[in-house]
């Protein structure tokens, strides 16, 4: 498939009396993925097929409004406020009457979550490399990504690695560096040992929430399992079936 080449973003989002997908030429052809906030569509221009890109609806009936409103809001906020090759861009972001959208590019060879059985450690390592340096690039901006998991990195054609899905991402002051744990670390299956013990009130650091979920996505691509609540993920690694100079 052809990579999508995002058109020049501009600096606000679109309110439209009109349908997204019509304003902008856009086809949709198959539904990429469907989540909490509503569906991710593959589309083509209508101008032509070869550009292609990844549209989010984010549904805004009476029941969900806020928190998808929320989750839209902070996702385009982010991706507008930052450049880094391995961060995925926005491309278009529109209100509609009924929902938001958000467009990206592309990404041809779908997200690390698709990756089956276990991949090549060296493989493994340039994916990670990538991700790190996204997450590196906002942890500098005291931005915590706060959702990642393998479902939430894209890979293009040329196999490199594009972190996304900034719905729920936190701008945490510079001073503290903590967060009330309630509202870090989403995806259950990735929390660290601070996450799992804390109480109602505790504070943690979400940037260290990050950087725990980069070493279970490593461990999951290199032996081929999946992320799973409770797994005791120390015993894991140091049980991996890989070599040491792999490790």
């Amino acid at each position: 498939m052809a990579e999508s080449k995002p058109a020049p973003s501009s600096s606000f989002v679109h309110d439209l009396e009109e349908d997204f997908f019509d304003r902008f030429n856009l086809k949709k052809v198959l539904v990429l993925g469907q989540g909490v906030s509503g569906e991710v569509f593959l589309t083509t221009s209508t101008a032509g097929p070869s550009r292609k890109l990844a549209v989010k609806v984010f549904s805004l009936d009476e029941e969900h409004r806020e928190l998808n409103l929320r989750m839209f809001t902070t996702e385009v906020e982010i991706m507008r406020s930052v450049t880094q090759p391995h961060i995925v861009p926005c491309v278009i972001a529109a209100r509609c009457p009924g929902y938001a959208a958000l467009a990206t590019p592309y990404y041809s060879r779908g997200d690390l979550a698709f990756l089956s059985g276990k991949q090549p450690p060296a493989q493994v390592h340039r994916y990670m490399t990538h991700v790190a340096r996204g997450l590196y690039y906002l942890h500098r901006r005291n931005i915590a990504h706060n959702d990642l998991k393998l479902e939430n990195v894209f890979v293009d054609a040329q196999n490199r690695a594009h972190l996304g899905d900034f719905g729920l991402a936190l701008k945490v002051m510079a001073v503290s560096r903590t967060a009330l744990a309630s509202g870090v670390g989403c995806a259950q299956d990735y929390w660290p040992p601070e996450k799992l013990a804390a109480g109602p009130q505790s504070r943690i650091d979400p940037f260290k929430v990050d950087v725990y979920a980069i070493g279970i996505m490593y461990w999951a691509l290199v032996s081929g399992e999946n992320p799973e609540e409770g797994l005791d993920y120390l015993s894991k690694v140091t049980n991996l079936d890989v070599s040491p100079e792999q490790r």
